[in-house]
C-alpha cells in the first residue's frame, strides 16, 4: 500500500475517516478505561460501568459509540395529529405497535395459527412413495406450466397404474403449503390501485380516493347485497413461516448460526487486539450499526435478523413499472448463501399497472406480522439440540432505488431540501422561481435565492447518516393543521409523514433514519446518465449558458459517439464470460433501456479506457478518481485502508465536480444531481453497515428477474406474479426443511481435478502426455527442484475454477472458438511474490515429480505468456484505474494457487504521457466486486491536497471570485 503523505486528508483528521493511527479514531471505539476519552454526551449508549440489563457479557468490556436512535414517543405522535393524512399513517403505526398474532387484522387462518405457534419438532418424513414422487416431480418442474406437470403425471399413471396415489398438480400444491405452514394471505384492495382496504380503511366498502367500489357489482347485486366478492386483491406471503422452515434441518439450522458466531468471533479480536479497527470488512456484522446492536442485547443468539426490499417490476418493456414487491433477507445466513434463490423470501405483491397512492396501506399486512412476531417472540424447534426457543426478529435494514426509499422512510425524495436519503441533514440549494433543490456543497457565487445561501460546506466534514434532528423534524411535520402547513413543513423538515417502521419495537429494529442505506446498484446507473449527459451536452441548460464553451462535451460530436459506441461493444468481446452481460453499442441501446450492470461495466471499467485522449486531460484525471474510488467500495472484501482511499479519492472527486462542471453558477446547479452527494456516504456508511455491496438492490433485481422469467400466463401477469412468488415461498421452504428434496447438480463435473483450496482443473484435456519444447524445458528446468533432472512429460489442460468462481480458460483452447460470440477468458491476475502481474494463459499443467525416494506427487502450474508491467505514469495520472501494458513474448511458469482472478486485457491504441508515440497496449479491467489490485503507485489525490489548497479547500483548477 502505497503511504500516505502527511498533508492526505486522513492522515491530518479532516476527513470523518481519521487515519488509523488518528487519535479520533481511536477514542470512536476505544477499550473500557476508567476515564473514557469520549465525552459523555457523546456517548449513544451507556457507559461501562452504569447497570445494564440483557447487555452481552462483553458489553463490560467494550466501550463504543453507537449512532442513537430516535426518541419518539408513538402516543404523543397520535395525539398531535389532527391532519386527515397523519391521522391515517399514525393509525397504521399504533395498530403496529400494539400487533398481536391473533387480532383478526393479522389475518391468519386457524391452521396457520397454529403452524406458528406450535411448529413440528420432529424432522418432516414422507414415507409414502406415490406422494414423495408427486412432489419430487413438482420440484423438478417448477420452471415449467401446471400443464406439464399433469402431463407427466398422465404418463406415469399410464405406463405404471401401480405405482400408487399420485398427487395432482393442486394436490401436491396444498400439500407442500400445509407442510410448510406457508399459506398466502390475500388483502381487497382498490382496483385501481389507489390504496388497500387494511387498517383505517379495512371497513370502507369503496375507495375513498376515487370512489372504486371494493366489491364485485355483478355479483353484490345479483345476490341482494349477500355476497361480497372483492374486484381485487393483493397477495403477502408472512415470513414467520418461512423463517420456521429455515431452522428445521441440522444443515439449515447450523447456516443460521452463522451470524452469532461470527459476532461473538469478532468481539473476542477485538478485545485481543486492543485496536478498535476491524482489518477486514466483508460482511454486515462487521458494520457496528448491527456489532453494537448484539453489544447492547437487542440482537441474541437465537434472534433473526432480516433486511426488506421493495422495487418495482417491469412485467413490460414499454412500461417502467407495472407492479411492485418486497422481498426479505436472511442476514443470519453467511454472504455465500444469503443471497442465493433459496434463502430470500418473497413478501408481498402489489398488481400494477398504475402506481399505488397510498403505499403504507399495502405494507401493512406484511409489517403486521412481522410486528407481531416481535412482540410475541417467533416460536422455534432447534434439531441440533432437540429443543425449542422464541426468536425475536430484528429489522437492520430497508432498501430500495431513490424513489422507492420514501415508502420506507417517509422523506421526502431526492428533490428536496433535504433530500439525502441518509437524512444527514445536509440542506440543498435551488435556483431562483424553482421549487427544486440540489445538495450542492459550494454556494454559487454569481446570484443565490433566499434559502439556499448558506456557507459552502466542506466535502470532508459533511454530517453523517441519521441527523439527531429526526425526532424534532417528525414531531413538525405530524403536528401540520393542513395542507398549507404541510406543504411548508415538508420542505423545512425533509419529511412527508412518519414512517411505518415507527410501529416497530425500538429494540426490535435499527430504526429510521439509521436503517436507510445507500444503493450502489442505482447508484451506478444513476451516475452514468449524469456523466454522460455532461459529455454529451444533454443537460438543459438556460438562455445563458453556450454549450460550446463546455470543454469537457467531447461527445456532442456526433461521429466520435457513433464511432465511441462501437468501441464499446467491441470491447465487450474482451470481457470474461465470469463478467456476465457485456455492454451493447452505447451510442445505439442507451434509450432503450440499457441494463444497470451494463453501465456499472461502461462507467466503472471500459470508458476510462476508450476516453483516454479523447477527454480532455484534467476531466479525465478527475473521473478517473471516482471509478477507483467506486471500484473499491463495490468489493466483498474492504480493508480500513482502503476505505480510507476510497474516502478521500469519492471526496476529492465531489468537490471538484462542484469546481468543474457546476463551476459555482446558478445556472448549474442542477448539474449536482443527487447521486453525486451519495457517493460521498459509501465509505463512511460501510463502517456502519458493512459492505455496501452486501445491502445493493442487486438481490432484489435478481429475484425480479428469475420470478419474471416464470409468468405463463400474459393476460393475467399480476396474479400469475403473485402465485409464483407463493410457489417460491412455498419450495423453499420445503427444500430448507428436506435438503434431500434437492436434486440440483452438485459435485464437480465429471473429469474434472480437485486441487484444492477451491481450485479445480477442468476439461477438456489433451489426449495424450506432451513433452515441451527447448526453451519451455529450460524454464521448467529453472523451475523444477535441484533433485528434478528429468523434465516429465505432460497433459495439458484447457480451464482452471478459481476460488472466486470465475473459470480461467488457454490459449490452447479458446483460440479454437469462434471470434463471433468469443468472450476471451484466458487473462489472469496472479502473483509473483508480493508483485501483482497479469499474464495469459497458454494451458494449465500438472507435473509429476519425485518428493521423495519412492514417492511422487504434483506441481500445479500454469505456462503464462507475460504483459508488461503497466506504465508507472498513466497509473498515476488515472488513479490506478488504467492499467496499459504489452503483450510481451516471455513465458512464466506459475503455481496455480497464486492465481487471483481472470481479468479483461482490453486492446488499445494509446500515447503514453509525454512519449508523443503510439503503440497498441492491453488495459486490464478487472470485473466489478472482485478483490481489486493495489499497483503499488500513489494516488495523485494525496499530493493534490494540503500545500495548493486555500483556507475552504479551493486549490488552483478554478478561480472563485
Amino acid at each position: 500500500m502505497p503511504p500516505r503523505p502527511p498533508h492526505s486528508p486522513a492522515a491530518r483528521g479532516d476527513s470523518p475517516l481519521p487515519h488509523p493511527d488518528s487519535p479520533a479514531l481511536q477514542g470512536d471505539f476505544p477499550l473500557a478505561q476508567p476515564d473514557p476519552p469520549i465525552a459523555p454526551e457523546n456517548l449513544a449508549l451507556r457507559r461501562p460501568d452504569s447497570p445494564v440489563q440483557n447487555h452481552h457479557p462483553l458489553r463490560t468490556l467494550i466501550d463504543y459509540r453507537r449512532r442513537p436512535q430516535p426518541d419518539v414517543d408513538i402516543d404523543t405522535l397520535f395525539s398531535q395529529a389532527t391532519f386527515k393524512p397523519m391521522q391515517e399513517v399514525m393509525h397504521f403505526i399504533r395498530a403496529l405497535s400494539n400487533a398481536s398474532t391473533a387480532n383478526p387484522a393479522a389475518n391468519l387462518s386457524p391452521d396457520a395459527f397454529t403452524h406458528l405457534h406450535h411448529p413440528p419438532a420432529v424432522p418432516l418424513e414422507i414415507n409414502d412413495p406415490a406422494v414423495r414422487h408427486s412432489i419430487s416431480i413438482y420440484l423438478a418442474l417448477e420452471n415449467a406450466s401446471q400443464a406439464a406437470y399433469e402431463s407427466v403425471i398422465r404418463s406415469l399413471k399410464h405406463n405404471f397404474p401401480n405405482m400408487g396415489n399420485i398427487l395432482s398438480f393442486y394436490q401436491v400444491k396444498r400439500l407442500i403449503g400445509t407442510l410448510t405452514g406457508v399459506e398466502p394471505i390475500l388483502c381487497d384492495m382498490c382496483p385501481n390501485t389507489c390504496l388497500a382496504f387494511t387498517g383505517p380503511f379495512s371497513d370502507l366498502d369503496e375507495c375513498p380516493l376515487c370512489q372504486a367500489s371494493r366489491w364485485n357489482q355483478e355479483k353484490l347485486q345479483g345476490t341482494g347485497g349477500h355476497i361480497k366478492v372483492p374486484v381485487q386483491q393483493f397477495t403477502i406471503i408472512p415470513v414467520g413461516p418461512q423463517l420456521q422452515a429455515r431452522n428445521c434441518s441440522p444443515a439449515s439450522a447450523r447456516s443460521m448460526r452463522y451470524l452469532w458466531e461470527k459476532s461473538q468471533e469478532l468481539l473476542r479480536d477485538i478485545i485481543a487486539s486492543r485496536s478498535p479497527n476491524i482489518p477486514v470488512i466483508n460482511d454486515i456484522i462487521m458494520g457496528w450499526d448491527i456489532l453494537g446492536a448484539v453489544l447492547d442485547g437487542d440482537i441474541k443468539e437465537h434472534d433473526v435478523v432480516l433486511m426488506v426490499s421493495i422495487n418495482g417490476a417491469q412485467l413490460y418493456e414499454s412500461k417502467e413499472s407495472d407492479c411492485w414487491m418486497y422481498i426479505w433477507i436472511i442476514g443470519n445466513l453467511s454472504p455465500d448463501i444469503r443471497y442465493r434463490k433459496l434463502n430470500v423470501l418473497p413478501g408481498g405483491f402489489i398488481p400494477g399497472p398504475k402506481k399505488p397512492k397510498n403505499v403504507d396501506s399495502f405494507l401493512f399486512p406484511g409489517m403486521y406480522h412481522l410486528a407481531a412476531i416481535q412482540r410475541e417472540g417467533l416460536s422455534m424447534w432447534d434439531p441440533l439440540s432437540d429443543s425449542h426457543y422464541s426468536s425475536y426478529v430484528y429489522l437492520l435494514f430497508t432498501t430500495a432505488d431513490g424513489p422507492g426509499l420514501v415508502y420506507w422512510d417517509g422523506m421526502v425524495g431526492h428533490s428536496g431540501k433535504n433530500g439525502c436519503r441518509l437524512y444527514c441533514g445536509l440542506p440543498g440549494r435551488r435556483k431562483e422561481r424553482a421549487h427544486r433543490y440540489y445538495p450542492a456543497l459550494l454556494c454559487p457565487r454569481d446570484r443565490v435565492p433566499e434559502g439556499s445561501n448558506h456557507a459552502d460546506i466542506d466535502v470532508f466534514s459533511l454530517p453523517p447518516g441519521g441527523s439527531s434532528d429526526y425526532a424534532q423534524n417528525l414531531q413538525k411535520i405530524v403536528s401540520v393543521a393542513n395542507q398549507t402547513q404541510w406543504d411548508k413543513m415538508k420542505t423545512e423538515t425533509g419529511l412527508t409523514k412518519p414512517p411505518l417502521i415507527l410501529g416497530l419495537s425500538p429494540s426490535r429494529s435499527l430504526g429510521v433514519p439509521l436503517c436507510m442505506t445507500t444503493d450502489i446498484m442505482h447508484l451506478a446507473g444513476n451516475i452514468s446518465d449524469l456523466l454522460i449527459s455532461l459529455w454529451r451536452a444533454n443537460m438543459d441548460v438556460g438562455p445563458g449558458d453556450d454549450k460550446s464553451t463546455w470543454d469537457w462535451a467531447v461527445l456532442r460530436d456526433e461521429d466520435l459517439w457513433t464511432s465511441h459506441g462501437k468501441d464499446v461493444a467491441a470491447a465487450g468481446s474482451y470481457l470474461p464470460g465470469s463478467y456476465d452481460r457485456k455492454p451493447r453499442n452505447i451510442a445505439e441501446k442507451i434509450n432503450t433501456q440499457y441494463k444497470t450492470w451494463e453501465f456499472q461495466l461502461y462507467t466503472f471499467g471500459i470508458a476510462p479506457i476508450l476516453l483516454y485522449g479523447v477527454l480532455p486531460m484534467k476531466y479525465w484525471s478527475h473521473y478517473c478518481q471516482l471509478v477507483r474510488g467506486f471500484q473499491i467500495v463495490c468489493q466483498h472484501s474492504l480493508t480500513h485502508e482502503q476505505l480510507e482511499d476510497a474516502h478521500t479519492l469519492l471526496c476529492v472527486w465531489e468537490r471538484n465536480f462542484e469546481l468543474f462542471y457546476y463551476q459555482l453558477r446558478h445556472d448549474h446547479i442542477h448539474f449536482v444531481r443527487p447521486a453525486v452527494h451519495q457517493v460521498i456516504h459509501l465509505v463512511p456508511e460501510a463502517f456502519q453497515k458493512g459492505p455496501p455491496i452486501c445491502y445493493a438492490q442487486w438481490t432484489m433485481e435478481w429475484t425480479i428477474g428469475n420470478l419474471g422469467q416464470q409468468i405463463r400466463q400474459p393476460s393475467k401477469p399480476y396474479a400469475n406474479l403473485a402465485q409464483e412468488g407463493v410457489r417460491r415461498s412455498q419450495v423453499n421452504a420445503l427444500i430448507s426443511i428436506m435438503p434431500e428434496l434437492d436434486t440440483s447438480p452438485k459435485g464437480l463435473p465429471h473429469g474434472s481435478i480437485d486441487l484444492g483450496n477451491g481450485y479445480v482443473l477442468l476439461c477438456k484435456r489433451s489426449k495424450y502426455p506432451v513433452s515441451p519444447d527447448n526453451a519451455l524445458a529450460q524454464l521448467l528446468h529453472n523451475y523444477l527442484p535441484i533433485t528434478q533432472e528429468i523434465i516429465p512429460r505432460f497433459d495439458k489442460w484447457a480451464r482452471l475454477l478459481l476460488q472466486n468462481g470465475q473459470i480461467a480458460r488457454s490459449t490452447w483452447r479458446e483460440t479454437l472458438k469462434s471470434e463471433v460470440n468469443l468472450r476471451v477468458s484466458r487473462n489472469v491476475k496472479f502473483l509473483d511474490g508480493n508483485k501483482v502481474r497479469v499474464g495469459e494463459v497458454q494451458y494449465f499443467t500438472r507435473l509429476a515429480i519425485h518428493s521423495a525416494p519412492e514417492e511422487w506427487s504434483f506441481l500445479d502450474i500454469a505456462i503464462l505468456r507475460l504483459y508488461s508491467e503497466p506504465d508507472v505514469d498513466l497509473l498515476r495520472l488515472s488513479s490506478q484505474v488504467l492499467a496499459a501494458s504489452l503483450l510481451l513474448d516471455d513465458h512464466f511458469i506459475c503455481d496455480i494457487k497464486n492465481i487471483r482472478s481472470v481479468v479483461a486485457m482490453i486492446p488499445r491504441v494509446l500515447t503514453l504521457p509525454g512519449t508523443g508515440v503510439e503503440a497498441r497496449y492491453f488495459c486490464m479491467m478487472e470485473k466489478p466486486g472482485v478483490d481489486i489490485s493495489d499497483l503499488g503507485v500513489p494516488y495523485s489525490v494525496y499530493s493534490g491536497l494540503g500545500d495548493d489548497e486555500d483556507e475552504n479547500g479551493h486549490g488552483d483548477d478554478v478561480d472563485i471570485e
